[in-house]
């Protein structure tokens, strides 16, 4: 029985001349990376407001005069600089993740040969090549935001073993470096000139 290959609407290549569909596929393809990260950056946020809900319900549970039930320790020290750690060991993976895969996509861009009218806007063609180095651009999202994800959950869960809120300024960082890495269209528009440019400069 032969079957029709299933392709994703939005990384499949356009009919070529067609710029309607190049810019339908374009934007959906950025529609669909700004999906992603938002759903990431959400859990973070969702996940430290129970954490920090759950927190302050423990550390007021006590009698009003009663000794705190986990007094400071060199055992809480520990784990807030835990918690920074994992925080900048994430953003800088993070950061070192997203340049290695940009750099390996755009040369493969540039051994491809492939030609783009310059400049770029949002009716370029879709090609197989720039379908390809879009796509390699939301999975450096994907891994670049999940690197930073993990270290404010690290930081989310050590605050409600301490009792201790600097791990919220650890999870601030976390989210302002996601948000860093939200895909926009000029963004890709970008990352196709640049790739375009770097193809030419070869040739």
């Amino acid at each position: 029985m032969n079957r029709t290959p299933i392709e994703n609407p939005y990384l499949a290549s356009a009919t070529p001349g067609s710029a309607s569909d190049s810019h339908v596929n374009l934007k959906g393809l950025v529609r669909t990376s700004q999906i992603i990260a938002f759903a990431l950056i959400q859990g973070v946020v969702f996940i430290t407001a129970i954490m920090a809900y759950l927190t302050l319900l423990s550390s007021d549970g006590g009698p009003a005069n009663a000794a705190p039930a986990n007094p400071p320790s060199d055992d809480n020290m520990v784990m807030v600089v835990i918690g920074v750690v994992a925080c900048f060991a994430g953003c800088f993976a993070s950061f070192v993740v997203n340049r290695l895969l940009k750099g390996m996509a755009i040369r493969q861009f540039s051994s491809s040969g492939e030609e783009v009218e310059l400049p770029v806007d949002e009716t370029v063609t879709m090609t197989a090549e720039v379908s390809s180095l879009l796509t390699s651009s939301q999975t450096r999202m994907i891994i670049g935001m999940a690197l930073v994800e993990g270290a404010a959950v690290i930081n989310a869960v050590l605050m409600m073993l301490d009792e201790s809120m600097i791990h919220l300024v650890m999870v601030a960082i976390c989210l302002v470096a996601m948000a860093v890495q939200f895909p926009t269209l000029q963004k890709k528009l970008d990352l196709i000139e640049f790739a375009a440019r770097a193809s030419q400069d070869r040739i």
